[in-house]
């Protein structure tokens, strides 16, 4: 049974502490937060045994096994760090870090202490996404040419929200960006190339972001991550032999259309049936007895490839974080 410590009382906190309970070999044993009073509260919405009112005291509990980081983006870094540095494993939360420095040291931290470390990127565990990878790998619709995928909703975040405040790693690429773009790069690999725009909001983060890259061998992707309205948010990937319509929400879908060259459309349904979030605990769970300190599933040099990534567009687009 894995001892999990959640560090962080928000929404998506309470998201995983279901997908923890749902995957099974997992017990929620404690919260930390910044505050008693909210981290009692948490424990109390969800049953939780224990609570601690700073995130300190919760890598202090010599029962605790596993770390979910579960704060704002500009504290992914030093949570997870802190984290290694206590001896638990961690899953942290998307993006994996403000950047590709800090994701860098992350990696090397975990790697040096011999300590699990992944990053919760859930798109990759959901069902339809894995039989997407296997349908590409295997041929199904001959040789990818073309990923696009957007990500959308009206935010309508005041000045100060996190979602739109540089000082906690706001902006569109960062909360959604990084869905398509990592979807992109799941079927493709690397990119050779990357070309961005933006629109830059009144406090100086990407309200709405639009990103081209190009792969070895010739094939693109299109990726749109928006505050601004709400979009599709499906994804669609195309191949010399026929295309694949992944459903929305395409970061956790239920249904796959295959369209072969010949128009015939044969349709895959995966339904989730419970928490999205159960798929990428029960490969921490996995991981862990087995003795391994990284997931082949979502690899730390993946998470370092998007960081590049994302970091190459802010670069274009002119988005700057405090301190970098």
């Amino acid at each position: 049974m894995i001892n999990w410590g959640i560090l962080g009382a928000g929404k998506i906190a309470g998201a995983l502490v279901l997908g923890i309970r749902e995957a099974g070999g997992g017990r929620v044993a404690a919260v930390g937060s910044r505050s008693i009073e909210r981290a009692g509260t948490f424990a109390g919405r969800f049953e939780i045994p224990a609570a601690y009112g700073s995130y300190e005291d919760l890598l202090a509990d010599d029962d605790i096994d596993a770390i979910y980081v579960a704060t704002r983006n500009d504290l992914h870094y030093q949570n997870t760090l802190d984290a290694i540095a206590a001896g638990k494993a961690v899953l942290c939360e998307k993006p994996f870090a403000l950047n590709s420095g800090q994701a860098a040291e992350m990696v090397a931290a975990a790697r040096s202490a011999g300590v699990f470390l992944m990053e919760a990127m859930w798109m990759r565990f959901i069902p339809a996404i894995v039989e997407l990878r296997e349908l590409v790998s295997g041929g199904a619709i001959g040789e990818i040419r073309t990923v696009a995928a957007d990500f959308g909703f009206r935010a309508n975040a005041g000045a100060g929200h996190r979602l739109v405040e540089p000082s906690l790693g706001g902006g569109a690429l960062l909360d959604l960006g990084v869905y398509p773009i990592s979807l992109a790069m799941l079927l493709l690999g690397e990119p050779e190339s990357i070309a961005a725009s933006a629109s830059i909001g009144a406090s100086g983060v990407d309200e709405q972001v639009a990103v081209s890259m190009t792969f070895p061998g010739g094939a693109i992707s299109s990726a749109y991550a928006t505050f601004m309205a709400d979009s599709p948010t499906e994804a669609h990937v195309v191949g010399t032999e026929g295309r694949v319509w992944v459903h929305p929400r395409f970061h956790n879908p239920e249904r796959l259309d295959v369209i072969g060259a010949d128009g015939a459309v044969r349709e895959i349904d995966l339904p989730i049936g419970g928490s999205g979030y159960r798929f990428e605990v029960a490969e921490v769970h996995r991981a862990l007895l087995a003795g391994e300190t990284e997931s082949p599933m979502r690899t730390l040099d993946d998470s370092l490839a998007v960081m590049r990534v994302l970091d190459a567009v802010r670069d274009q687009v002119g988005v700057r974080y405090p301190g970098e």
